[in-house]
């Protein structure tokens, strides 16, 4: 089977696209998830040199056992309070075992700073001053993704309906958004390249090829669906407590 690789957080959007490419190219994988059952984990089980490691991230105990033999971890996490110690166990475990190489999925480097006013902005930039910090002979890159397609389309679930992309953004602001299964490839790309030390340290921002204005990505809806669908523009705060409903 050859070299093994780690996959935190397997079952999400970005990382079980890592699992799926990295299955396809022969290695090994160890896919943590929370738990071991579910319509995902099963996708998951039935890809060739894939096994389900179910262990939790603050499971230190956990992550130092599924660890061992390890050549490489990609580490993905969703929004959670305790998300950056859960990254900063994985970074931690990943160095106790003498892994070579790990790369994590930021987020937008616009908002990844200490005193940014979006929560889990804050959380990765504690999580990368860690992981600079802390890999010590382990090379690391940070991958930034523009915006994710399937995050804009959870966004417009209830307001295409009803004829409208509601954000607190102008027309004719521009978004450069890509699919989640794309940044997996250059995750998993990166992960198999057999000098990691070309990407060590580095920051680097993941985009869709084309730059649109919301007005542009507006006409395509139109176009696709055939009926007009508008850019329309809220406050931050209505666009906020929409979103909590």
């Amino acid at each position: 089977m050859g070299c093994m690789y780690f996959v935190a957080g397997a079952t999400g959007n970005v990382g079980s696209q890592v699992v799926r490419k990295l299955s396809e190219s022969g290695v090994g994988v160890k896919a943590q998830t929370r738990s071991s059952t579910g319509g995902k984990v099963a996708e998951l089980q039935r890809l060739p040199g894939v096994e389900i490691v179910a262990c939790d991230l603050m499971d230190k105990a956990g992550l130092a056992e599924a660890l061992q033999g390890v050549k490489a971890v990609f580490l993905v996490c969703g929004n959670a309070k305790e998300q950056a110690q859960m990254e900063i166990n994985v970074i931690d475990a990943a160095v106790a075992a003498g892994c070579t190489y790990l790369v994590e999925n930021g987020t937008h480097a616009g908002y990844t700073n200490k005193d940014s006013p979006v929560e889990f902005g804050r959380h990765h930039w504690e999580i990368e001053e860690h992981l600079a910090k802390s890999a010590g002979a382990m090379k690391w890159t940070v991958l930034h993704a523009n915006w994710f397609m399937s995050n804009h389309l959870g966004d417009i679930f209830g307001t295409l309906p009803n004829g409208a992309i509601v954000y607190p953004l102008k027309p004719e602001d521009k978004a450069q958004l890509v699919d989640p299964r794309d940044v997996g490839d250059i995750a998993a790309q990166m992960l198999l390249d057999s000098d990691p030390s070309k990407y060590h340290g580095l920051h680097l921002m993941i985009s869709g090829p084309d730059v649109l204005t919301w007005s542009q990505i507006a006409a395509l809806y139109t176009e696709e669906l055939g009926r007009p669908i508008e850019m329309a523009t809220c406050s931050e705060p209505e666009w906020v407590a929409a979103a909590i409903k």
